[in-house]
């Protein structure tokens, strides 16, 4: 079973969303699908500017444009100064910022226990991140403005089993609406143990 969201979009000389959906869709079955997506990706976000003039206005923070078994291509907004928990996907990811600004902390599992933070990256609006199937991140809006990108993941993430962490205390919670909504911090309210500040 396959969804998808229907988009109009008023300024097709400047950017096109169900040409990108159907790009995507066709980089998502190919042998190096991650490494295709990333291409388009970087392709799409290199001229802000035009995705800005062409992208729908959606109530969302998250909408999904398209999902099916083989890939799922979601339009994400992350609110200035507020940091998403930390997550896991199951399946590789690619990111494309078109708009602000946004920090991802990176986790790695931890000998001891939990996980500890292993990187940082920021993004800008032009950039694109890819990360694996085992990847933890956390995301902060480091922008003025709302942070938006397209996030592409290699699977149906509404079907896959995913965790949260609480990393203060290294624990793993099943992704809930409620876990997410209690693990949400602003931040300024560091969700970093003291030694991994």
């Amino acid at each position: 079973m396959q969804r998808t969201k229907s988009v109009t979009n008023s300024t097709r000389d400047t950017f096109n969303l169900e040409l990108l959906l159907e790009r995507l869709r066709n980089a998502a079955i190919k042998p190096d699908a991650a490494k295709a997506v990333r291409i388009i990706l970087e392709q799409t976000v290199s001229d802000p500017a035009q995705v800005i003039s062409g992208m729908p206005e959606f109530e969302e923070n998250d909408v999904i444009l398209f999902e099916d078994d083989t890939v799922s291509i979601w339009h994400s907004r992350f609110m200035p100064s507020v940091t998403v928990p930390a997550h896991d996907h199951k399946m590789s990811a690619t990111i494309g910022v078109y708009r602000g600004s946004e920090r991802n902390d990176l986790f790695e599992n931890d000998p001891a226990g939990g996980i500890r933070i292993s990187g940082k990256v920021e993004l800008s609006a032009g950039d694109v991140l890819s990360i694996g199937p085992s990847a933890i991140h956390t995301v902060t809006c480091i922008s003025d403005e709302p942070c938006c990108g397209i996030h592409v993941y290699l699977g149906n993430l509404s079907k896959v089993e995913r965790s949260l962490f609480d990393v203060n205390t290294g624990v793993a919670l099943p992704f809930t609406d409620e876990n997410y909504n209690r693990l949400m911090c602003p931040a300024d309210q560091s969700i970093l143990p003291p030694d991994q500040k």
